[in-house]
């Protein structure tokens, strides 16, 4: 198994996350994707993380917390709390052992918006994670999001835009990357095409797609992972800590989801 490819704990969301690990590690895995939400909703310390993984011998990275949050909010209050959050994560991905954080950038509240208002929040925000980040000697990705209302980071050209940020803003951005979602990019068009177009990328989420389903199992959607996956695997096994996160939950036979994940994979 590619030791880039890093399935996420929540496909094992009712094992826990030291559950997950023992699992991911089972099915010949290298690396996992921890989720922030996972770690509160089964009250795991991340040192006891940091602990399993260590003797698993699995590399991690950190999803962020983004469940009713969004740090570049038009309320005040809901943007402070949302960025404290995150900024806070920072700690865990240092206490559990990761090197990369993935985080959403934000979205719209509403569709009346200035989205310009919006994109020069997200470089305020990236002026902050990178400070932390730095100081912790951690990595952020700034994750693409999916085609859904209120989202403004999900074109080609808008993750254009945003590495463009990220190299204007010099050694305030050296701590922070992009991550491409194949699936969200499924919903906006060719996977491929971001691929070739997208650059700064540093981390990856990698899931088939589907009309039903935006993270369907690998191989039973409508993308081509078998020309996708290998350019993905050259993008990010030249980045010093990148991890091709996987994803795609089935929430009636969780270990299904791992199994098919695995069986794919081997083929790369």
């Amino acid at each position: 198994m590619n030791p880039r490819f890093a399935p996420a704990t929540r496909m094992l969301w009712h094992s826990g996350v030291l559950g997950a690990l023992e699992q991911v590690r089972a099915a010949g895995f290298h690396a996992a994707e921890v989720w922030a939400q996972h770690l509160w909703d089964a009250q795991t310390a991340p040192l006891d993380v940091h602990r399993k993984a260590g003797e698993l011998g699995l590399r991690l990275s950190l999803h962020a917390p983004s469940y009713d949050l969004n740090p570049l909010s038009s309320n005040p209050e809901i943007r402070a709390v949302s960025r404290r959050q995150v900024l806070e994560s920072l700690e865990t991905a240092d206490a559990i052992g990761a090197r990369v954080l993935v985080a959403h950038p934000g979205q719209l509240s509403s569709s009346t918006d200035d989205v310009d208002e919006y994109w020069t929040r997200l470089e305020a925000y990236i002026v902050d994670l990178n400070a932390k980040a730095r100081a912790l000697d951690l990595w952020v990705a700034l994750e693409g999001m999916e085609k859904k209302r209120l989202q403004f980071v999900t074109n080609i050209p808008a993750l254009e835009r945003l590495a463009g940020i990220l190299e204007r803003l010099g050694s305030d951005a050296e701590r922070v990357s992009l991550a491409l979602d194949i699936a969200h990019a499924g919903t906006m068009g060719d996977p491929l095409a971001f691929l070739e177009r997208v650059p700064r990328v540093g981390h990856a989420h990698l899931s088939d797609t589907s009309v039903e389903k935006t993270h369907a199992l690998l191989g039973e959607g409508r993308l081509d992972l078998g020309h996708i996956v290998p350019k993905l695997l050259e993008r990010i096994e030249a980045t010093p800590h990148g991890l091709i996160a996987i994803e795609g939950r089935l929430s009636s036979d969780e270990p299904r989801a791992l199994r098919v994940a695995a069986a794919y994979l081997k083929q790369f």
